[in-house]
């Protein structure tokens, strides 16, 4: 009997005993939760409007999370935002954009919606570029390209402009800005020492988006889209006549689609083709996938593909 009266009188304590260290526990962690509560408040969400610009805030701000409005497979040229992701859209503080005409119109619905969220306008583009429109002669009018994030200036003034809308809330993003900053500043240099036996070279791709890349690196974009369609025949003689006259070996595409559109032109004149994403999340991958391409393209003792 005393045995079981001794084992009777310990369950209780020791189920006492767990409970109690049971709360205490809870009761650190619910500390704990709030304390870190602010943190997370503090920080502002953010969505933008294509991989790029998600992969420039990530180096930046690796937490950030952003919603990307414009995903893998998308055409930025043709989309139309669901109302799920606008709902989804409206309800963050910070929206990145990306300057195309879409979004004219999203951000007039986006202020309605949330008069208090912030708009980070895309880098102002200061010069036309030739998008290749009139092949050897150039003789067409020179017209805007929106791909800002295919040469380190404009990926470096929107990694400025993001740090700027983040810097009270996260004031760590300006040390990342910075070593950012060095980063690029390397790359560049990389691109330029790869690309100079190619200077004042033209080099041969379906849709211009390269137009930034051409002129920062001293070369010249031929296209075989003609005004953001199908190529007239003139635009293909003229365009037959600049790619034997460059030696150009290959034509740059940005999907597997495209590069069913390039093929007819690319097989009558012995063209292989080389797939580059420009939507790619990360630039700086981006531009050397590029600078590998051009010089696959203009470069003999390399193989085509």
């Amino acid at each position: 009997m005393t045995s079981f009266s001794a084992t009777a009188e310990t369950k209780p304590v020791c189920a006492v005993s767990v409970i109690r260290t049971v709360v205490r526990r809870l009761a650190i962690l619910s500390v704990l939760a709030a304390a870190s509560a602010p943190c997370r408040a503090a920080q502002p969400s953010v969505a933008v409007c294509l991989p790029p610009q998600a992969g420039i805030l990530e180096a930046l701000v690796p937490e950030a999370a952003p919603l990307v409005l414009i995903d893998r497979g998308q055409n930025p040229h043709s989309f139309d935002p669901s109302p799920r992701q606008l709902a989804a859209l409206s309800q963050c503080d910070i929206y990145v954009a990306a300057g195309l005409p879409f979004e004219n119109a999203l951000l007039q619905r986006l202020r309605a919606l949330n008069p208090a969220m912030r708009i980070i306008p895309a880098p102002a583009d200061e010069h036309d570029h030739d998008l290749g429109e009139a092949a050897d002669q150039h003789a067409e009018a020179d017209e805007h390209d929106p791909h800002f994030w295919t040469h380190p200036d404009g990926i470096l003034a929107e990694a400025r402009a993001i740090a700027a809308a983040l810097a009270e809330a996260v004031p760590a993003v300006n040390t990342s800005l910075a070593a950012y900053e060095a980063c690029l500043r390397g790359l560049d240099a990389e691109l330029r020492a790869r690309l100079v036996p190619y200077k004042d070279r033209a080099f041969l791709v379906y849709h211009p988006a390269w137009s930034h890349f051409a002129e920062e690196y001293g070369l010249r974009q031929l296209a075989i889209e003609h005004h953001g369609g199908a190529p007239s025949a003139k635009h293909l003689a003229r365009l037959t006549d600049a790619v034997r006259a460059e030696g150009i070996r290959l034509v740059v595409v940005q999907s597997d689609s495209e590069a069913a559109r390039a093929r007819p032109f690319a097989d009558s004149l012995g063209l292989g083709t080389r797939l580059v994403n420009p939507l790619g999340r990360d630039p700086f991958h981006v531009l050397r996938d590029t600078a590998e391409a051009i010089e696959a393209a203009l470069s003999p003792s390399l193989p085509c593909p």
